[in-house]
């Protein structure tokens, strides 16, 4: 038995068999580890086999050679002595019409072999049919004890790799600082400590939105993708909130006075969604968003 990695688990067994000249059937395959992308060219690890060759048989050749023994196989003997009555059937009766008459009766079941596959193709289609009109079950299994407690499990393991990683990257960045962790069910909540607090943030949040854009990114490719994850520096989200919220009502006030439309500084999706929402109940102004990503904004607009 011999390991064998490989960009993938096929690739590692193609490569093994090729080393082994066996085909797939005569071995046995065991996957020690599957193949691991890696983050940014960060745990990448390629995919590991074992390969191990099956007993071959020994008795293959002899009961081929006994089934092969078995086959019938016309005599020369035989074939003479159907020539033999063939020949003297003919010299006999040159004129028997009794031939075209067994001919006829070979004939006769034909109708009977026709109407086999008719008398089954109900059969079938009801089958068919059967299988087709059967209501899928859509709803999820039902989850035991141990796999979510390894689910949870895995998840703040990718939320404690996470807080490593973000701390290595604001470290590139110049930036010291220490990271308080609120993990949940399906949230994480990563609050930055550090004294550099505007260049963490950035204009308009731009710095500190772009790293929770990258932290997203991070557990999507761990596996951790129904996990919201924000990032957060000393309540830096609670007063940008409070600041939007006015920047909503001052706004309506204008497309209002003004009849026209009034366009919003680009935001990324969660800040418009607070615009929309704050301006929902409003009966006087519409909102919506143009433009694509980076560059999305807000419009507000008077009702007419």
């Amino acid at each position: 038995m011999t390991v064998f990695e490989g960009n993938t688990v096929a690739a590692a067994t193609a490569a093994g068999l090729k080393q082994l000249h066996l085909t797939r059937e005569q071995v046995e395959l065991e996957v020690l580890a599957e193949p691991k992308k890696g983050f940014l060219g960060i745990g990448k690890q390629a995919a590991q086999v074992r390969l191990t060759a099956k007993p071959q048989p020994k008795s293959a050749v002899p009961a081929r050679a006994a089934s092969m023994a078995a086959k019938p196989v016309p005599s020369a003997a035989t074939d003479a002595g159907v020539s033999a009555a063939a020949v003297t059937t003919k010299t006999a009766t040159p004129a028997k019409t009794t031939a075209p008459k067994t001919q006829k009766k070979v004939v006769m079941p034909k109708p009977v072999i026709t109407a086999a596959p008719v008398s089954e193709k109900p059969v079938v289609t009801a089958a068919a049919s059967t299988v087709i009109t059967k209501p899928a079950d859509t709803t999820a299994p039902e989850r035991t004890p141990e796999q979510i407690a390894a689910r949870q499990a895995a998840n703040e393991q990718a939320v404690r790799d996470l807080s490593a990683y973000l701390l290595e990257v604001v470290k590139q960045l110049g930036i010291t600082a220490d990271l308080d962790v609120d993990f949940g069910n399906r949230y994480a909540t990563l609050n930055f400590d550090t004294v550099k607090q505007g260049l963490l943030i950035g204009k308009h949040g731009r710095t500190i939105n772009a790293l929770q854009d990258l932290a997203q990114v991070y557990m999507n490719h761990h596996g951790a993708s129904h996990v919201n994850v924000v990032l957060d520096v000393d309540d830096y989200r609670e007063r940008r909130e409070e600041t939007l919220e006015r920047l909503a009502e001052s706004t309506a006030r204008e497309a209002i006075a003004t009849g026209k439309q009034v366009f919003l500084d680009p935001m990324p999706s969660f800040e418009r969604k607070l615009i929309h929402a704050e301006l929902a109940n409003n009966r006087h102004v519409t909102t919506f968003s143009e433009g694509r990503d980076p560059h999305r904004a807000v419009v507000v607009a008077a009702r007419k």
